[in-house]
Parts: structure tokens; sequence; C-alpha cells
């Protein structure tokens, strides 16, 4: 029953049902702590009075003290000194009638013992009684149901009893002496008020904890409603809709909790960015296929036109030039899936790559040599040369270390093929204000001034017609994709006397 209850979808009525066995337990063992306490404060006190007794019972003994009446009230008036330990000590025979009392063993004179205590013991009233007529017999007509227990067969030194008497709670020890010539019971009586008021400042002490602990416990339960809880179903709500509304529906991203510093806060904004960056790459997916589509309309068109022409003409040169026209939109047809089914494998892979710190040096390094060592550009003569003009000993950055590769890899090849034979590619690194800047030059005609702003959007080509079929338009917009995801700046200018490109790059350091 606990484990179904506390296994609630509510993180709430977890938190109050566990509080609530919490305090059923300390409730228990409060119960059995009160049940214990009393008796424990008694039995403290009591030894006291046992003490007492035995001192009684060993003086009774060497002074040879019989049981009479007379010779007892004697040792109580030469032993009165530790009667200011208690409030009150009797000698009763073992038929349980009274002996002695020494509230009230001086009847004759005015009374040793009457006080505020004996008062309150109600002894006063017997001694008025006595006063009145000192032949009545007072205490045969008394019970004394502290003597109850006492029992001679029962083997046990000390009898301790309570009762309440005119609202003072009082405590009586007895034992049974072995006189000379008889057996007596003696008992020690002393009003304990201290024990009930201890006991009750126990129990409102632990009264007081119950309720702080309760107004405590109500308003963490008020907090964690608020402040944790309604939250947490907000933003499980908000994902919900994300999960099945339209996604390019601008009120779903409206997250309430975004404004907070706390965890809550946080978890706000990276659900917020995360669904964000979602539904960019819905749109992006969306407008990509859209373009793709457009891309591929026209190669298309293309090839039906010139495969119409070509089942009409009779022309041979004709026939070679649309054969041509054919094979170079088949081309073009074949590269753009090709590279767009490499955009896919690689959202993939980055998706599923773990970023970490690395070297860019490193890696700049061993990207120069393979180029270097690459046939196709030894045969054209063309030169990598990697400058570290500030003697950087590293340059480290967060990211995917493949992706950054795969950039650098890409713009290389991208400038070898604008380069003419026997050129260099240069490619430089600094540290500027905490980023890493990273420029490639090379030695080709240049970026078309006019359309500087449009050489990362998709599809867009500008080459010479020999090498249209062969490049899609999707590298530089690889390439400015990957540059985004690492929080990094891309940009494409021209030398200043026009001698070459220049690809300008900016990844943070850590």
């Amino acid at each position: 029953m606990i484990t179904n209850l506390l296994s609630t979808r509510s993180l709430l009525k977890q938190f109050l049902t566990f509080n609530f066995f919490v305090f059923l337990v300390l409730g228990f063992f409060t119960f059995v702590y009160f049940l214990a306490i009393e008796p424990e404060l008694i039995n403290r006190k009591s030894k006291k009075h046992q003490n007492i007794i035995e001192n009684i019972n060993l003086n009774l003994k060497n002074q040879n003290i019989e049981s009479d009446e007379n010779t007892l009230k004697n040792f109580l008036f030469r032993s009165k000194f530790i009667l200011d330990e208690v409030d009150q000590i009797r000698f009763f025979k073992m038929n349980k009638d009274i002996l002695v009392d020494s509230s009230i063993i001086d009847i004759d004179r005015t009374s040793l013992f009457v006080t505020e205590r004996i008062e309150t013991l109600g002894i006063n009233e017997k001694l008025k009684q006595q006063e009145d007529n000192k032949n009545f017999n007072i205490v045969s007509e008394v019970k004394y149901s502290f003597l109850d227990e006492v029992n001679s067969n029962v083997d046990q030194k000390f009898f301790i009893s309570s009762e309440s008497v005119n609202n003072n709670l009082v405590i009586h020890t007895s034992s049974i002496l072995k006189l000379a010539d008889n057996n007596i019971i003696i008992t020690v009586s002393e009003i304990s008020n201290e024990i009930s008021l201890a006991v009750q400042e126990r129990k409102n002490f632990v009264l007081r904890s119950a309720l702080i602990a309760a107004i405590v416990i109500m308003i963490f339960s008020l907090f964690l409603n608020n402040y944790i809880i309604k939250p947490i179903r907000s933003l499980n709500s908000f994902a919900k809709k994300i999960s099945y509304d339209n996604p390019k529906s601008n009120e779903n991203l409206n997250v309430e909790f975004d404004k907070r510093d706390d965890e809550i806060g946080n978890l706000s904004k990276s659900l917020t960015d995360m669904t964000n960056k979602l539904y960019q790459r819905i749109e992006l997916a969306e407008r990509f296929a859209s373009d793709l589509t457009h891309e591929i309309r026209n190669p298309l068109a293309s090839l039906k036109g010139a495969s119409d022409l070509l089942n009409q003409t009779k022309d041979d040169n004709q026939k070679i030039k649309l054969l041509k026209i054919l094979s170079n939109d088949v081309e073009r047809i074949e590269r753009l899936i090709t590279d767009y089914s490499q955009v896919l494998k690689d959202e993939a892979s980055q998706s599923r790559a773990i970023a970490k710190n690395f070297d860019l040096l490193q890696l700049i390094d061993s990207i120069v040599e393979d180029f270097n060592l690459d046939t196709v550009n030894q045969k054209k003569n063309i030169k990598f040369n990697f400058n570290n003009s500030q003697k950087l000993k590293k340059a480290v950055i967060f990211g995917i270390e493949s992706r950054i590769e795969q950039v650098i890899a890409n713009l290389l090849d991208n400038a070898v093929s604008f380069s003419p034979n026997d050129s260099e590619i240069l490619i430089k690194i600094n540290l500027e204000k905490n980023n890493f800047k990273i420029l490639i030059e090379d030695q080709g005609p240049g970026f078309d001034k006019n359309n500087l702003n449009k050489v990362f959007e998709r599809f867009y080509s500008d080459r010479p017609n020999e090498q249209k079929g062969a490049h899609s338009g999707l590298g530089l917009n690889i390439v400015k994709n990957i540059i985004d995801s690492h929080k990094g700046l891309i940009s494409v200018y021209n030398k200043k006397d026009n001698s070459g490109a220049i690809v300008d790059i900016s990844l943070p350091s850590i």
C-alpha cells in the first residue's frame, strides 16, 4: 500500500504521503515515550525515598527499637532532621492500620509539621478533628490505597505507587521492616508536582514541535507545488503540445519560466532552445526539400526537352550536342541527389557525435599534410602552407573534431577547384579576442563581388560552365551550418589586389 502511494504520479502526493507516514512513526514512538517517562521519573524520585527507608531500618535495628507507637514517635522526634527531605513518614501495622504519622505526632502541642504542604496532603482536616476529640480514632476510618500492593508474600523490597491528592501528584514508597518484636510497614510520601510539570512540559514541547513541523511542511508543500511541481507540469504540457500541435505555431513557444534564474528557469530555457532548434531543423528540412525539388526540376525539364529533340533530329552533330546535354543533366541530378544524401548523413552523424576539446593546430597540420600528398594536387603543383604567425603552442576549442575537419577539407577542395596550376593555398591562424581566426587564401579568380552575400546559399554555384555539372552548390552551405553549430562565424571576401579569395572563419576558444 505504501509503495503504491509513493509510486503515484504526483510528486506533491508522494511528498505528503511520505511525511504522513513519518509522522505516524514518530507519533507512535512519542506515545511510547510518554507512557514510559512518568514511571521513569517516579522511580527516580523513589530512589531518594528508598535511601531514607534503608537509613531508618538500619537505625531501628541498631537501636533495638520495638514496634509500639510511643517508641516509634520518639524515634521520629529524635530523627526529625530526615523529615526535611520528604513531606510525610508513616508506620503501619501488618494489617495496614496506622501506627505513627509524622504529620500528626505532636498532637498535644503545636504540630511540628503543619505547613502548606501538609495542608495540601489533607492532614489539617485530621488535626482539626483530633483537636475537637482527642479520643477520636481518625486513621481507622482512612483507607490507604497506596498500601494495596504491599504484600509480605511477594519477594519485593520496595513498593512504589502514586496518586492525586487535591490536584497534586504524591509519590509513595513503602517497605516491610522486620523489627525484633514484630514486622511493620513504613511509607515515605512526597508531593512531586515537578514530575507532572516535567511530563506536561515534554508534551507541550512535542505538540509545539509537531505543530511547527506541520506548518513548515505546509509551507514547503505550497512552495513545492507553486515553484516546482506546477512549472514541471507546465513544461510537460508544453512538451506535449510540441509533440502534437503544429510545429509552426509560435504560440507554443511562450514558456513563462524563462525569466527564472534557478534550475527550473534553466530547464525552461533549454527546452525552449531545443524546441526552437527542432523547429528550425524542421523548417530547414522543408526548405531544403523544396529547394532540391526546384533544382532537380530544371535539369529534368532540360533532360526531357533534349530527349524529345534527340528523337526528332537527324543531324549527327546536333545529336552529339543533345547527348552531351543529356549527360550533363544526368550528372547534375546525380550530384544533387548524392550531395543531398550526404547532407542527411552528416546531420545524423552530427546529432550522434560527442563534442569535446581538441587542438586546431594538430588538426590543420594533419589536413595540410594530406592535401600536399594528394596526387591530383601534385599534378597541378599546388602547394599548401600553414602559417602560425603568433607561434601558438595550442589552439584548443570545444566542438566536434570530425565536423571541423570536414569544414577545412571542403574549403581547401573548393580553393583547389578555383586555383590555377603552380599556385599556393595559404592557411593562417591567429588568436583575436578569445577567438581563433582561420584564414584560407587562394590565388584564383576570387568571388563575384556582386554575389558575395549568396555564396552560402543552397545550390548557389559560380563556376565555369565546364565545372557546373560536377558541383551541386551545397558545399559552402554545409560549411556555414557546421560553423554556426559551433557558435562561430564565417565570411568570404577577395584580396585587396584581386589576386584571389579569402575565407574567414572565427571559432571561440575555451
